[in-house]
């Protein structure tokens, strides 16, 4: 990496970072206000509809959209627009553009779900003074508005933290930034002091201390979750708006979450058909969608059955790791293993894969050049980097979500360590604790920047196939698997949406 590429990824990074919070935060904050604090029509297909996007892949967004909206997508549009539309389609400027795009649509929902925890830590007291003396209006901008100054610092961290750790979207359309620019020094041995430099100091740094600013500004994990469970805010009633806002937040949702699946679709099932003239027209078959799906479940065997023994083992480790931490640890060195976690996640992808490269790939001692060529021990340390700070924080939140009441009844009867295990926590977290096991699952399957550098010969998952088909442009068999970790997405969000429901 030389320093003039150095300066223009800093300033692509920058560029995107930019646009993506500015199309995400404010967007993600106007649907989390709907859904939580009104009466929308809808509000629980919506959150579902949300939170099946939670975990998708940054990839899956690109080919949701490119199947659509590129050169080769179902829609055509160079073909509309002419050859002077192609080529300002493959500019650098919109090929920038498409990459905040596609970052901003995967920050929304996870904006949506910080913010609406914001929404929910609610003074009830505070609100009914605001509200008798000005109204709603009143509450929204004195009481409301003012509390969610960290919520929306913490959804900014997470709009630009994959843009500083991943290089998915920018490797796709060629855009230099930061991160690219670091695995592409990885991939081809080039790494210089001055990768390392730009990976700590404009990546890995910056991350690590806004997310320590904005930790230290968010109110207590427990007591959020606790408020969350016991006094929920009181929504306002839109009466004659309710409609026109209902049917406003359900058009953003479809485009969000319908467009890109109606894409893939369309894409799985688009086949040209050969005319009376001898030209060839385009159209969508019953016959070549259902061949797609069949060939999306057959070809790539194999690389689903490593996706799923890396998903398997990388997510059963990461929750192993978090809960032994979470029980062997005092409460005081907890907020240092919250900071651990959060260097953690703001180290990049392709730093993680030079890392354990440079742990595992040597001669001396042995063992670990084997461990490093014939198992997948890379890997899963690999995403260790990424699933042990969300296993963390789950782990957390599952501990919290028991009463105090239970705890203290517990220490009454004189209950030992693996009796409260055994009657207490079990019970009341078993279900939840499966669903975040899933969660994590997906995850890891999608799972790419850490792992594309330290998979073993011989091994290839569906992230790293996926990858490299869209690089060839978007194809039938691409939207098939896209499409099947879409609904993978939408499985684990109905089984959250039915273990909430069932507290």
């Amino acid at each position: 990496m030389s320093f003039s590429e150095l300066t223009t990824a800093f300033v692509n990074t920058l560029a995107v970072c930019g646009l993506s919070v500015l199309i995400a935060v404010p967007l993600g904050t106007l649907l989390s206000l709907f859904l939580v604090r009104t009466d929308v029509i809808g509000r629980k297909l919506v959150w579902l509809a949300l939170s099946s996007q939670l975990a998708v892949p940054l990839y899956v967004f690109a080919a949701g959209w490119s199947a659509g909206f590129s050169y080769q997508g179902w829609l055509n549009l160079t073909g509309r627009l002419g050859p002077v539309a192609m080529e300002v389609m493959q500019s650098g400027t919109v090929a920038l553009l498409a990459v905040a795009f596609i970052h901003a649509c995967a920050s929304v929902p996870w904006v949506c779900l910080i913010v609406s925890m914001g929404l929910l830590w609610s003074d009830r007291s505070q609100e009914e003074m605001a509200r008798l003396e000005g109204g709603w209006r009143r509450v929204l901008w004195l009481v409301v508005f003012p509390k969610l100054r960290p919520w929306i610092l913490a959804s900014c961290f997470w709009c630009v933290l994959p843009i500083l750790t991943e290089m998915v979207v920018t490797n796709l359309y060629q855009v230099p930034t930061v991160a690219e620019q670091v695995y592409l020094d990885a991939s081809r041995g080039a790494l210089r002091p001055l990768t390392y430099v730009a990976a700590i100091g404009l990546c890995m740094l910056p991350l690590a201390c806004f997310a320590w600013i904005v930790w230290l500004r968010l109110p207590d994990w427990y007591g959020v979750i606790r408020r969350m469970q016991l006094h929920p805010p009181e929504p306002l009633r839109l009466q004659k708006a309710r409609l026109p806002l209902s049917l406003l937040v359900g058009t953003v949702t479809a485009i969000l979450v319908g467009l890109p699946l109606v894409n893939l679709v369309a894409k799985a099932g688009w086949k040209p058909r050969t005319l009376t003239d001898g030209t060839t027209s385009y159209g969508w078959s019953v016959d070549r969608f259902f061949t797609t799906v069949v060939e999306s479940l057959t070809l790539f065997q194999t690389e689903f059955y490593w996706s799923m023994m890396l998903a398997a083992s990388s997510s059963c480790l990461a929750m192993l790791l978090a809960c032994v931490l979470l029980s062997s640890l005092p409460t005081r060195v907890r907020p240092w293993v919250n900071f651990l976690m959060l260097v953690l996640v703001a180290v990049p992808g392709p730093l993680v894969g030079v890392f354990t490269i440079w742990v595992f790939n040597r001669s001396t001692p042995e063992i670990l050049g084997r461990l490093y060529d014939t198992t997948l021990i890379a890997p899963i340390v690999a995403q260790q980097f990424r699933l042990l700070p969300l296993s963390w924080l789950l782990m957390q939140s599952l501990l919290a979500s028991v009463s105090r009441h239970v705890w203290e009844m517990a220490t009454i009867d004189e209950l030992s360590g693996w009796q409260r295990l055994r009657i207490v926590l079990v019970p009341q977290v078993c279900s939840r604790w499966a669903t975040c096991w899933l969660l994590l699952i997906l995850i890891s399957v999608g799972e790419l920047s850490s792992t594309i550098l330290v998979l073993p010969p011989g091994v290839t998952t569906v992230s790293m196939r996926l990858f490299e088909l869209l690089h060839f442009g978007m194809r039938h068999q691409d939207s098939g698997l896209c499409g099947l970790l879409l609904l993978l997405g939408w499985f684990v969000a109905f089984a959250f949406w039915k273990t909430l429901n069932e507290r």
